[in-house]
């Protein structure tokens, strides 16, 4: 796989293996209640996951649109639920819309986490984000094109380096 976080691209004779929506395809998810204690099962998307056969170790690139007032929250998880340890969590416009936040709960107590000053969810407009993960290192950013306007970088090798399997 390319290195997609120095803006690299797949060869053009290498196929990449990707789950695409139809254009125009809207989920709307419900929104997180802090008193239930975050995420649950409805939260998980089943459309919304890699490729039957795909690895998730090679690495993956995520795009989407969203529109939010504030905190527009994707999770990368290698089950269809919240697993501790193991779920990356992107909050786009966390804390009123005044940062993002990209975190992996190592347990309930601590995070691998890095936050980031920034103002980028729109209340009225679709806004483009993507995320990658690749090689321990999650970033994320805006914009139409993986690798550009980055707005911040979680590294996380260590743990990419030590954990067996996905």
């Amino acid at each position: 796989m390319a290195d997609y976080a120095a803006g690299g691209s797949a060869p053009p004779d290498q196929g990449v293996k990707c789950q695409a929506l139809s254009t125009d395809t809207t989920i709307r998810v419900a929104p997180m209640e802090r008193f239930c204690g975050g995420w649950s099962t409805e939260h998980f998307n089943d459309k919304l996951r890699l490729p039957d056969g795909s690895n998730a170790g090679q690495g993956m690139v995520v795009q989407l649109e969203g529109m939010a007032r504030e905190c527009l929250v994707i999770a990368l998880s290698p089950y269809h639920k919240y697993e501790l340890g193991k779920t990356y969590a992107i909050h786009f416009g966390a804390n009123g819309n005044m940062q993002t936040v990209l975190r992996r709960h190592v347990n309930y107590n601590e995070a691998v986490d890095v936050s980031i000053p920034s103002r980028v969810c729109a209340e009225n407009t679709w806004v483009h984000y993507w995320i990658i993960l690749q090689n321990g290192k999650l970033s994320a950013g805006v914009g139409k094109v993986p690798g550009k306007h980055v707005i911040g970088v979680l590294d996380d090798s260590m743990y990419n380096m030590l954990r067996s399997g996905v």
